[in-house]
């Protein structure tokens, strides 16, 4: 016959009010020890007003944190500082390293019994003829209409300077020479005075003709200018009043006349 198992004993109230109890002080003396136990101090608004003037705020201090919080476009827009900037702004460059390499060298066959092959070809399949010519009637010449230059049938002359502005009172004429070659132009200087009296003529260049050149300097000096207004003879010339000029000789020569006639032939 077996013995009856004994059962454990229910715990009364007393019992589960004192263990409560137990572990609600074990907690509060736990809170207590653990806890500091440093005086708190209130703080103290600051009542000054105080402004910072930033230039460049250095990174990571608490003026870049607030300049980023203040920026409204850091999470609209793609900025460094933001999402775009570890994605892919400020994303590494890639790196890549090629090796050098060459391909190694590979002759072609070259087959010595087909030298010259190609072009042998060309030439039997490319037969040239010979070459015609086209047959055209020769260019026609085209007439060009000119109109002969008169020459001058007497010899002239022309002022240039300061003396082509007063007036030539007394008419000039100039007559061509007898002559064998064409002569070139005779130049004379001349001064003339406030009253219209031409001296000291020099020769600047030559026609080539002695006749000619001399027949110039008779010219000029012969020749007589309007004087200029209010001129008084009885006053002195004066040096400050003289007038130069160029006078220009043209020359047309004429065909010397045969000095000797030709002998008569005896009757047959």
């Amino acid at each position: 016959m077996n013995a009856p198992v004994s059962a454990p004993l229910p715990w009364s109230r007393g019992r589960w009010s004192g263990a409560v109890l137990l572990l609600t002080l074990a907690q509060v003396g736990l809170i207590f020890w653990l806890s500091e136990r440093k005086p708190i101090v209130p703080l103290r608004p600051d009542s000054t007003t105080t402004v910072q003037l930033v230039a460049e705020a250095p990174p990571g201090s608490a003026i870049a944190e607030l300049l980023n919080i203040d920026d409204p476009t850091l999470v609209a827009l793609p900025d460094p500082r933001g999402f775009s900037g570890p994605a892919w702004i400020t994303a590494p460059p890639l790196q890549h390293q090629s090796r050098d390499w060459t391909e190694p060298t590979r002759a072609l066959a070259l087959p010595v019994a087909e030298l010259g092959a190609t072009f042998a070809q060309f030439v039997r399949t490319n037969v040239v003829g010979p070459g015609l010519l086209a047959e055209k009637p020769a260019p026609r010449l085209s007439e060009v209409g000119f109109s002969p230059v008169p020459m001058p049938a007497t010899s002239t002359f022309r002022i240039e300077g300061d003396l082509a502005k007063r007036e030539l009172l007394t008419p000039l004429k100039v007559l061509s020479i007898p002559h064998t070659n064409i002569l070139t132009n005779t130049v004379v200087q001349v001064c003339v005075d406030r009253l219209g009296f031409v001296f000291s003529p020099v020769q600047l260049s030559g026609s080539g003709s002695e006749t000619a050149d001399e027949r110039a300097l008779d010219l000029a000096k012969s020749m007589r200018f309007k004087p200029l207004a209010g001129t008084n003879r009885a006053l002195p010339r004066n040096a400050l009043e003289l007038t130069w000029g160029t006078i220009i000789f043209r020359w047309t020569t004429l065909e010397i006349p045969a000095s000797n006639s030709p002998a008569a032939r005896p009757p047959p």
